[in-house]
C-alpha cells in the first residue's frame, strides 16, 4: 500500500505531502482545485511519459516521490531480487524531470530505466480512470484476466509453458540443421579448418620468438665477428694482450709483494674471482658462437614459419587462446553436423511427443477456461446488475482451434485459446467487443465490477480510481460506493470523487483546495475530521453552507455508510 506521496513543483503544487492510510481513501474538492494534478503526479512517478508542461511555471525541475509499504507480493520480491534492488521496510520510488528534458527514476536509491519502473509498479499499484482502462482495452489481456479468476488454471498453465519451451527449443534445433548435401559441404569446410590449425600448431609467444630468430639469422655474420673478437679479447689466444693473461700476470705480481703489504692478498683474491668470472663469460660466448648457424636455408625456414603463424592468426584468432576457442567451437559444430542424421531423428520423435503432450494440455486448459468463463460471466453480470446495468449481457468468448495441427500452429504461452470479452448493455442489442464500447460510464462500472471480483486474486496492494463514478447518481451511486468499500476491505483504495455517497464511506477523507498566496495560485490537501467531512459531503450534495437540512442529510449518509461498514 501507499504510505505517502510527496509532490514538488507540479502545476499548481509547490510542495505537497499526503499521508495515506489503509482502507478507502477519498479525495474530493471543487472542480479545478487540483484533483487531476495529484493523479497526474502519481501517474508520472509510476512511469507515465515525462510531460515537461507539468513543471510549475518559473521552476527548472519537478519531482514526485511515493513511499510504499515494504510488504511485497512474491512476484514483486522476485523482480526486486533479479535487478539487485535493496529490499527494505519501505519501497521508495522517486522520479524527477527538468525543463531541459532530463528524467531520472530511482527505486530505493537504485537508478533504473523507465521500462523496469513500469514493470515494478504494475505489481504494486493499479490506476484506473474513466479514460484509462488499458488492460481491458487490449484484447490480448482478456485471457489473463479470465485466468486470474480461475485458481485451477495457474499450475496447469505453468506446466504448459515449461512444455512449450522444450517444444520450441527442439523445433529451433531441428530448423538449425541445413539439408544433407549442405551439411556435408559445411562439415568439409570445418574439417579443413581444424586440420589447418592442427598442422600449424601455433604455440604461445611463438611469433615473437620467430621474429627474434629472424633478426639473429639476418645478422649472423656480424654476431660471429663481434663474439669472436670478444672471446679473443678475453682469452688472448692470438696474443698475450688478452684479459685472461693480463689478469694472470697481475695476480702473480701482486702476490710477489703481498708479504710486505698484507692487504694486497685480499686484492689478489678479488682479482682471482674476477678471473674466474671472465673465464666463465668467455666460455659462454664460445658456446653462443657454436650455436650461430650459417645455413643459407635457415632464413627461408624462419620466414616460412612466420608466414604460416600469421596466416592462422589472421583467419582464426589473433591470440593462441582465440585460436583454441575457434577450434573448440568449430569442432563442436563439426560433430553436430556429422551427427545430424541421428540427432534430427531424435528431435522429430521429441517434437512429436512434446507436441502431443502440449495439445492435450491445451485442450485441458480450454476445458477449464470454459468452466471458468461460465462462472466469470455470471459474476460480472450480477455485479453489473447491482451497478445499474440490469439488462446487461456479457460473454467471455473463447475461440479454440479444431485440429491438432491448428492447435500446434497457434500456441502461445497461454495455450491454444484466444479470449475476448463481449458485452451488450441493453436488451435487443447484439454482443460487441468490450473494447468498442463508447460509454466511459459503462466501462467504469465494468472495471469496478471486475475489480470487486478479482481484488483478492491479482496480488496488487493499491487500487486508484480517478472519478470512476462519473455519470452515476442516486441509488446506483450507493451501490458503487459499497462496491468500492468491499474492494477496500482487502486492498488500499484511493478514490477521487464528486459523489457525496462515496465521500461518506471514506475511512480517510481528504479535501483538495486551491488559494492564492503571494500572487500565486497553489493547491493544498487537508485531512478532514468528522465535522469537516460532513461539511464537504454537504457541498458535494449541493447543500448551501450552514444548511441544517443539508447537514442532517450528510449525517444520514454517514450513518448509512457506517451501518454498511459494520456488517
Amino acid at each position: 500500500m501507499i504510505l505517502s506521496l510527496h509532490i514538488k513543483n507540479i502545476a499548481l503544487i509547490s510542495s505537497l505531502d499526503i499521508e495515506l492510510s489503509e482502507g478507502l481513501n477519498v479525495l474530493s474538492g471543487e472542480t479545478g482545485a487540483g484533483k487531476s494534478i495529484i493523479i497526474d503526479s502519481l501517474n508520472f512517478v509510476l512511469g507515465d511519459r515525462a510531460d515537461r508542461s507539468l513543471i510549475r511555471h518559473g521552476e527548472d525541475s519537478a519531482s514526485v516521490q511515493v513511499v510504499f509499504s515494504g510488504k511485497l507480493s512474491p512476484e514483486a520480491e522476485e523482480v526486486f531480487a533479479s535487478v539487485g534492488i535493496e529490499k527494505d521496510e519501505v519501497v521508495i520510488i522517486k522520479r524527477t524531470m527538468t525543463t531541459a528534458g532530463r528524467s531520472e527514476c530511482r527505486v530505493n536509491g537504485t537508478l533504473i530505466n523507465l521500462s523496469l519502473l513500469r514493470e515494478i509498479v504494475t505489481l504494486l499499484v493499479d490506476i484506473h480512470s474513466q479514460h484509462e482502462h488499458q488492460t481491458l482495452l487490449t484484447e490480448q489481456n482478456h485471457i489473463k484476466i479470465l485466468d486470474r479468476y480461475s485458481r485451477d488454471i495457474a499450475e496447469l498453465k505453468e506446466r504448459f509453458r515449461i512444455g512449450l519451451g522444450v517444444y520450441k527449443a527442439a523445433l529451433l534445433e531441428l530448423e538449425s540443421f541445413p539439408p544433407e548435401d549442405e551439411r556435408e559441404r559445411q562439415a568439409d569446410i570445418l574439417k579443413f579448418q581444424m586440420d589447418e590449425i592442427n598442422r600449424v600448431a601455433v604455440e604461445e609467444g611463438e611469433e615473437e620468438q620467430l621474429i627474434r630468430e629472424r633478426e639473429k639469422v639476418y645478422n649472423s655474420q656480424k654476431i660471429i665477428s663481434s663474439l669472436s673478437s670478444a672471446v679473443n679479447g678475453l682469452k688472448g689466444e692470438d696474443s698475450f694482450l688478452g684479459a685472461m693473461p693480463a689478469l694472470h700476470t697481475a695476480i702473480k705480481d701482486i702476490r710477489a709483494v703481498s708479504g710486505y703489504i698484507p692487504a694486497l692478498e685480499e686484492l689478489a683474491e678479488r682479482l682471482e674471482s674476477a678471473k674466474i668470472e671472465v673465464d666463465d663469460i668467455a666460455f659462454a660466448l664460445s658456446d653462443e658462437l657454436e650455436n650461430i648457424s650459417l645455413d643459407p636455408y635457415e632464413a627461408e625456414r624462419v620466414e616460412k614459419r612466420i608466414d604460416e603463424v600469421r596466416s592462422i592468426k589472421k583467419r582464426f584468432g589473433k591470440t593462441v587462446a582465440a585460436i583454441k576457442e575457434f577450434y573448440n567451437k568449430t569442432e563442436a559444430e563439426y560433430q553436430r553436423l556429422i551427427g545430424a542424421g541421428e540427432r534430427t531423428e531424435e528431435l522429430k520423435k521429441q517434437i512429436a511427443k512434446e507436441g502431443g503432450a502440449l495439445v492435450r494440455l491445451a485442450r485441458l486448459l480450454h476445458a477449464k477456461r470454459e468452466v471458468a468463463a461460465a462462472n466469470f460471466e455470471d459474476a460480472i453480470i450480477n455485479n453489473l446488475s447491482e451497478l445499474g446495468m440490469p439488462n446487461i449481457t456479457f460473454k467471455a468468448e473463447i475461440n479454440f482451434p479444431n485440429t491438432d495441427a491448428e492447435i500446434l500452429s497457434s500456441l502461445t504461452d497461454d495455450g491454444g485459446d484466444t479470449v475476448r470479452f463481449l458485452i451488450s448493455p441493453n436488451k435487443g442489442e447484439p454482443l460487441k467487443s468490450l473494447v468498442k464500447i463508447a460509454s466511459g460510464g459503462e466501462m467504469s462500472r465494468f472495471m469496478l465490477g471486475l475489480k470487486n471480483i478479482t481484488a483478492e486474486l491479482d496480488g496488487i496492494g493499491t487500487l486508484v480510481f480517478d472519478e470512476i463514478d462519473t455519470g452515476i447518481s442516486g441509488n446506483i451511486a450507493k451501490v458503487v460506493t459499497q462496491k468500492l468499500y468491499d474492494i477496500a476491505k482487502a486492498r488500499q483504495v484511493i478514490a477521487v470523487t464528486h459523489l457525496p455517497q462515496l465521500a461518506s464511506m471514506a475511512d480517510t477523507h481528504y479535501l483538495i483546495t486551491k488559494s492564492e498566496q503571494g500572487g500565486k495560485t497553489l493547491t493544498f490537501v487537508n485531512l478532514l475530521d468528522n465535522e469537516n467531512s460532513l461539511k464537504e459531503i454537504m457541498r458535494l450534495a449541493g447543500s448551501a453552507e450552514g444548511s441544517a437540512v443539508g447537514l442532517e442529510s450528510a449525517r444520514e449518509l454517514k450513518e448509512w455508510a457506517n451501518r454498511y461498514k459494520s456488517k
